[in-house]
């Protein structure tokens, strides 16, 4: 049986990974993205994943309990490959075998995998400043996964695209 401290720096390791597995597949999706939208938001989506890295890194750091986090990672061995925005889809795009939908799709899957995964790890800590932390990340997902949502309906005529929100879409003013 592992113990806490390995269970969180292997949820700590599977959520850097995700944050920078997720940017490169945006990059690549901006390259290769035909319509300028959808090379903006892709593009968008990188540097945020990249601040999304930074602000889960830095809340890690500020947290008293937490602060060795760097050396948790070096003491236990790594996670299981990425399922999503792995070495399968970036080649589909690299290829170019996956148009925009389906980069969209992907996108919104990883995005739903990854508000899960978040969310699980928050639900079932007991440390509350970890709860809190991973909570904040998977908020950050359900904006991304609502924003591609939006691409996709407009892209498909099937919702609403505010070019420039007029709102933000995660309630926060």
């Amino acid at each position: 049986m592992s113990s806490p401290i390995s269970q969180l720096a292997e949820s700590i390791r599977m959520a850097i990974d995700l944050e920078k597995s997720g940017r490169a597949f945006y990059l690549l999706a901006a390259e290769k993205t035909a319509n300028p939208t959808g090379k903006t938001i892709f593009s968008r989506l990188a540097k945020e994943e990249t601040q999304h890295l930074l602000t889960f890194e830095r809340m890690l750091d500020d947290e008293e309990g937490l602060s060795g986090w760097r050396s948790w990672l070096k003491e236990y061995p790594n996670h299981p490959p990425l399922p999503v925005f792995g070495e399968k889809a970036e080649k589909s795009i690299k290829e170019g075998s996956m148009d925009e939908l389906q980069a969209l799709r992907v996108a919104m899957k990883q995005e739903r995998e990854a508000m899960e995964y978040y969310g699980r790890i928050a639900e079932s800590s007991d440390n509350e400043a970890v709860a809190g932390i991973f909570s904040f990340v998977r908020e950050q997902e359900v904006y991304h996964h609502d924003l591609l949502q939006a691409e996709y309906d407009s892209i498909t005529q099937s919702g609403f695209w505010f070019d420039n929100a007029e709102f933000r879409m995660d309630g926060k003013f």
